[in-house]
């Protein structure tokens, strides 16, 4: 088989290869002659699985290391550009025995490091089922029509720049010896308008969001360890819908909405104790909506510093549990002040709140915020929490909309640009712990009056 030749063939290039100095190293097959451009892969099992599916721009290489050659496996960034169609990755039982007879060197090994694959923007289907990953970016693969992640590790994922995708597959791994945080407790699926197929079994999933994805044809939550409710007007759409039912949160008579998490409901019982806005029914709490949309002022539903502690002396049950879930909070239009500090959120819709002056989401996991309704922000806070993955960070925000913002802070997020020209009256910035120079107009970096992190004026 051509395979085999070419296997042997590379057995004889590493015998030859080893009387070389030990920092020689050469590419086995033609690739750019100086070196340039190439990205070394960190995961072998990874770079010998797209060498043997002969992805554009990947190549080996063999290098001479106290005498034994080794073979490492690299990636000409230019040259995997012009990749598009589909990576198949698969390391279930059938595939893993024809790498084998391929002759695979890390043919039974399960790819657990999947650094590289950001140079394969063109990719339109990954398969990835049967590995052992625990972590993943794809935020530069915004071609992906089709993912399979089906029999991984992977506690935390991000699909809002997968704007294109279609099919959905990650049906969790039930390994025993699988690592704890392996399996997702809440995504955030309202950027992928696309999607017509999701299959996400044997999850945490706390809750889920498919009011946005209006092309969905079938889900398959089976096994969830929470059940999953979802409007009727989503359900009905629904050709099938396993795991999923029916949520009756209104009660028509009485005009409450039932909170979904109690951490939330029981908070806001104690924040708003006499104003009857809050209303707790045996272990459930309801939001009476009239109520709550009249109430203006602050709400501080922060976790952090002594607040646990006074929020356990006053016998909350809940009082160290994260929220994770704030729905609910979008009856509360007329607040002007929401402080969420230290929790564990990852998602928030604040369309609604268009009276907030104050906006405070410091040390949370929130990738995607959208305050271009909340017009009246002078102060607007959102450093990621340190327990953040880079999955869990800012990269970017509108914020033309926001006129009377004084005071932003971003630290610890990712930032490479943002766009301050609508925001003339800044006078504090924040984007400590970013990892680049962060450039704003010079008109307004001359009039800041507090700033943190490497910012840089320039005249437009």
């Amino acid at each position: 088989m051509k395979t085999k030749n070419l296997f042997v063939a590379l057995i004889s290039t590493l015998f030859a290869f080893q009387a070389c100095t030990t920092d020689d190293v050469s590419l086995v097959e033609t690739g750019p002659v100086d070196g340039s451009n190439l990205y070394s892969i960190k995961d072998d099992a990874f770079g010998e699985y797209l060498k043997y599916l002969k992805i554009n721009g990947v190549y080996s290489q063999v290098s001479n290391e106290n005498g034994n050659a080794v073979i490492s496996y690299v990636i000409d960034t230019v040259e995997s550009q012009n990749y598009t169609g589909e990576i198949n990755l698969n390391k279930s039982g059938t595939f893993t025995s024809k790498l084998e007879t391929a002759g695979l060197v890390t043919a039974k090994e399960k790819i657990a490091n999947l650094d590289g694959i950001q140079y394969f923007p063109g990719t339109t289907s990954l398969i990835l089922t049967s590995n052992e990953l625990t972590s993943i970016d794809l935020r530069q693969l915004v071609n992906l029509t089709s993912l399979n992640l089906n029999n991984n590790w992977i506690g935390s994922l991000d699909l809002s720049q997968n704007t294109k995708l279609k099919t959905l597959l990650y049906n969790a791994s039930g390994s025993a010896s699988a690592p704890e945080n392996s399996k997702l407790v809440n995504i955030d699926l309202t950027h992928n308008l696309d999607l017509d197929t999701i299959s996400m079994t044997n999850h945490e999933l706390e809750s889920i969001d498919l009011s946005q994805n209006t092309k969905l044809k079938g889900v398959n939550f089976k096994g969830n360890s929470n059940t999953l409710y979802v409007p009727q007007e989503v359900y009905d759409r629904l050709n099938t819908t396993t795991g999923l039912q029916v949520e009756s949160p209104v009660d028509p008579g009485d005009n409450m909405f039932v909170i979904p998490d109690k951490a939330l409901g029981e908070y806001l019982n104690y924040r708003l104790n006499g104003t009857d806005i809050i209303v707790e029914d045996g272990s459930t709490y309801k939001i009476d909506k009239t109520k709550a949309a009249n109430y203006t002022g602050a709400l501080n539903l922060s976790k952090n510093g002594d607040i646990p502690m006074e929020l356990q002396e006053a016998g909350l049950s809940t009082a160290k549990e994260k929220l994770t879930n704030l729905d609910g909070i979008q009856f509360f239009t007329g607040i002007t002040s929401l402080k969420l500090i230290t929790n564990e959120i990852t998602e928030i819709d604040v369309s609604a709140l268009i009276n907030l002056t104050v906006l405070d989401l410091n040390n949370n996991k929130i990738s995607s915020l959208d305050v271009t309704k909340n017009t009246k922000l002078t102060e607007l806070n959102c450093k990621a929490s340190s327990k953040a993955t880079d999955a869990q960070k800012l990269t970017s925000i509108d914020l033309s909309k926001n006129t009377e913002l004084t005071a932003i802070n971003f630290e610890n997020n990712l930032f490479t640009t943002i766009d301050l020209t609508a925001n003339t009256k800044l006078t504090s910035i924040n984007f400590l712990k970013n990892k680049n120079t962060i450039t704003i107009p010079a008109d307004l970096y001359d009039q800041i009056e507090t700033a943190g992190g490497d910012l840089k004026g320039v005249t437009k």
